[in-house]
């Protein structure tokens, strides 16, 4: 680790480790989000011609706990400031198509004889290599390479989006898995590593029992939309009010039980459904009686009341409701920072537990540039002639620049 900072500076199990962070748009900024958050001490690399835009708020989302320095990496001030940042950090991430590095003269060769000892994880869309390997990518279209919108959906003729870029969260959380390995491996032999993580590798990993079965000879995968292969019931229903729905899964002929118990519709007590094949065979009867029990109820009362009967349900909520929802909010999942634009805001919490910096000690997004003064003279030292010359070449957002 880094001895250049002291552990009393900052909290959180990652309080040792330094980060230049050169990511951008979601899958990178995530997983250097996480390592922050954790009190890793992470420095986001900007180019100061481009504005940080908060338009839907996902840079905010994704750059909290994180320093902001403005550099033009085509000149000699601002690859130098980037190199002595380099050689006092313990790992650079970056997510930029493989010739953009190679263009800046930004490889690992280049950055390991600076710091012999600095982890490198590069994140390209499709790999160092390979026919693909310079296309652009972003989470949407990696996970539809990966398969799995032919496997979403409603109808056969019309694959789904996840609606959640799936590929960015999963390779932001592999990335990391991955850093935190080669941490590990650095302790153990003292040297540094480049690692690769491509953005359509990750969603990939996730589908292993799939291609199992592709190569037993069963085929593709079917469209399920919200039912399940074997089990039933298993989908969800729509209650009282506007657009509110429950979902329900009953996988044992127990559980199945204590659901027509608590339903009371004499048509569900038929021993033609008594087992989970034959409700699977008479799926649309099942559904169509759990559908009109289900209307007559209160969302979040019905989830209770089939919880309090060990019956897996749950309440579908939308965005502003998962806001106010009153376990996460016991949990103290959310977290309020303040913003110099939008005052108080409540983001996303950190779902890893463990040895988090206190969020007492959360900060919002840094503007672009706004540590500058402090990374260059605090972190690394400089006089005022020496910054001067810094900011001659590497000016935030000069006049001529500035968007319309």
């Amino acid at each position: 680790m880094n001895p250049l900072r002291s552990v009393s500076e900052a909290k959180g199990a990652l309080r040792s480790v330094r980060v230049v962070d050169l990511t951008r748009v979601w899958a990178g900024p995530l997983g250097t989000r996480i390592l922050a958050d954790f009190g890793a001490d992470v420095i986001k690399i900007s180019d100061p011609r481009i504005p940080l835009a908060t338009m839907g708020r996902v840079n905010n989302k994704l750059n909290r706990n994180k320093k902001n320095i403005g550099l033009r990496l085509d000149t000699e001030t601002g690859r130098n400031t980037l190199f002595e940042l380099i050689s006092i950090s313990d790992i650079v991430i970056e997510n930029f198509r493989p010739r953009v590095m190679r263009n800046l003269k930004l490889t690992y060769d280049v950055i390991s004889q600076i710091n012999p000892a600095i982890i490198m994880c590069s994140m390209p869309g499709y790999g160092l290599n390979g026919p693909y390997s310079e296309y652009p990518a972003f989470g949407s279209t990696a996970e539809a390479i990966s398969g799995i919108n032919s496997m979403i959906g409603y109808q056969v003729n019309k694959p789904l989006q996840t609606g959640l870029s799936y590929a960015d969260p999963i390779s932001g959380l592999n990335s990391v898995s991955l850093v935190m390995a080669m941490l590990r491996k650095r302790i153990l032999t003292g040297q540094g590593s480049h690692v690769e993580l491509a953005l359509a590798d990750s969603p990939i990993g996730t589908l292993g029992e799939f291609f199992v079965a592709a190569s037993a000879g069963s085929g593709n995968a079917s469209i399920l939309s919200n039912k399940h292969e074997y089990i039933s019931p298993h989908g969800a229903y729509k209650t009282q009010g506007e657009d509110n729905w429950i979902t329900i899964a009953i996988e044992t002929d127990e559980e199945w039980e204590k659901l027509v118990s608590m339903i009371g519709d004499e048509r569900l007590k038929s021993r033609s459904l008594k087992h989970t094949v034959d409700r699977k065979n008479n799926e649309a009867i099942v559904d169509s009686c759990i559908s009109e029990w289900a209307r007559r109820m209160n969302r979040d009362d019905a989830m209770k009341l089939l919880q309090a009967n060990q019956i897996a349900a749950g309440a579908v909520l939308n965005n502003l409701e998962v806001l106010e929802n009153e376990h996460l909010n016991e949990r103290h999942f959310f977290s309020l920072l303040t913003e110099k634009k939008y005052g108080e805001q409540k983001y996303d919490g950190q779902s890893i537990p463990g040895h988090k910096k206190p969020k007492p000690d959360w900060f919002p997004m840094n503007e672009l540039g706004e540590s500058t003064d402090d990374i260059l003279n605090s972190l690394l030292g400089k006089k005022h002639d020496e910054t001067s010359i810094y900011y001659q070449e590497n000016q935030t957002l000069v006049e001529d620049e500035k968007p319309n």
